[in-house]
């Protein structure tokens, strides 16, 4: 691979690479090892919720190169806190969504349609939500959950909602991005329970199409939900503090509203029109 990259990069001027944690740091090393060779400009994107743990680990390795590029990007203020610990440079330059007004539904009221689109995975802790599910049926027997995508939990999630005995519980599997919407459309609320996170798309995008977003309070979620003001957050695996969530956004219908079109309304600042000057600045582009 690094042969390769050797190769293709030296037709372009700049090198924008992706990286994360652990095995995932691997494309930092090899394009910045390239790009210095080749005299290019580097802009490296620090993704994943799980740069605390492996900065503290890897410390030196970490600072050896991101001390070494032209611009490092982080998503969130969540990795901002840990680029600041460890005194490295970095932008903060959050996802681009772009806005779709025909995905928007503004809703009138919330029924008990919850819907999930997250890998199957032990990191998005999807348990969580379906013993969570189970709390809420109790109250609203015909309440739904749509569990979009897959992974390696995907037949344990299955048995799982088949011992808990759920109704009304649905796993489309995995679906194009354009289909996306169209689920999106047909719920109300959007529920996110992982473990570890930086920032979520998934959650960005529930919130262009006017769903109430709650999620577990971790990672760079904070930074993109306020709690009670664009969203709901809850402490991460507390499935009980979940469903008290979503069952108070059913019983306080106004302000549950509120809280759904006041994050429709946030998902603006994730516009092009307002990230691309910092783009530009990263890639030495004059604005």
């Amino acid at each position: 691979m690094p042969c390769k990259l050797h190769r293709e990069a030296k037709h372009y001027d700049i090198l924008h690479i992706h990286c994360c944690s652990n095995w995932g740091f691997m494309p930092a090393v090899v394009g910045i090892t390239v790009g210095r060779l080749l005299g290019k400009r580097i802009v490296l994107t620090y993704h994943g919720g799980g740069g605390e743990g492996f900065f503290d680990k890897c410390s030196r390795l970490v600072r050896h190169y991101l001390m070494r590029t032209d611009s490092n990007i982080v998503l969130s203020g969540f990795l901002a806190k840990v680029f600041d610990q460890h005194h490295i440079p970095y932008t903060v330059i959050p996802n681009i969504i772009e806005l779709d007004g025909i995905a928007y539904r503004q809703r009138t009221e919330l029924q008990p349609k919850y819907i999930c689109v997250r890998a199957h995975e032990e990191l998005y802790n999807i348990p969580c939500i379906l013993r969570a599910f189970n709390l809420v049926q109790e109250r609203y027997p015909t309440a739904s959950l749509t569990l979009l995508g897959t992974g390696t939990q995907h037949e344990q999630l299955k048995q799982l909602a088949g011992q808990l005995g759920l109704q009304n519980i649905t796993f489309p599997g995995r679906v194009d991005n354009s289909e996306i919407y169209n689920y999106l459309n047909q719920s109300d609320i959007m529920l996110s329970s992982p473990k570890v996170d930086n920032m979520p798309v998934s959650l960005l995008e529930a919130m262009n199409a006017g769903l109430l977003v709650i999620s577990s309070r971790v990672g760079g979620v904070p930074y993109m939900i306020k709690d009670n003001n664009t969203g709901l957050l809850f402490e991460t695996d507390n499935y009980k503090e979940l469903a008290e969530k979503m069952l108070w956004a059913l019983d306080n219908q106004p302000i549950a509203l509120a809280i759904a079109a006041q994050g429709h309304n946030a998902v603006k600042s994730y516009l092009w029109e307002h990230i691309k000057d910092k783009i530009h600045t990263a890639y030495g582009i004059p604005t």
